[in-house]
């Protein structure tokens, strides 16, 4: 009985570790908002006012939780896993998407260019009514 009210407290504390990262990314965005808001900074202003970072919590492995890091900016994906039981925060994994998003398709089912032919036929049909 012990262990399993220690453990709902662990998720509750990883939870709540969570919202307060989430809400310092979503506070500093904002200080980077308002900062950068000056004549000298625009564009920089406009980019943290639109939502450059995009942060989301989620779960990584059923007993642990993580933090998911988008920089739109930068085409970048960051994967943080909170480890409750030694209360810290780790680094996961790192990467650049922007040539991932170049690709036309990349190990799916159906290929591109059989919905392509698809796309065609239906529209042939369509246009011959």
């Amino acid at each position: 009985m012990f262990e399993e009210r220690r453990g709902v407290a662990r998720r509750r504390a990883a939870r709540w570790v969570l919202v307060l990262l989430l809400a310092a990314a979503v506070g500093g965005l904002a200080i980077e908002a308002a900062v950068g808001s000056g004549p000298e900074a625009p564009e920089e202003a406009s980019a943290a006012a639109a939502g450059r970072i995009v942060a989301v919590a989620g779960k990584i492995t059923p007993d642990t939780h993580g933090l998911y890091l988008v920089d739109l900016k930068n085409g970048t994906i960051s994967v943080y896993q909170y480890l409750g039981g030694s209360r810290k925060l780790r680094l996961l994994a790192v990467r650049n998407y922007t040539f991932d998003v170049q690709l036309d398709e990349y190990n799916t089912e159906p290929p591109v260019r059989e919905i392509r032919k698809l796309v065609q036929e239906r529209r042939r049909v369509t246009d011959e009514k």
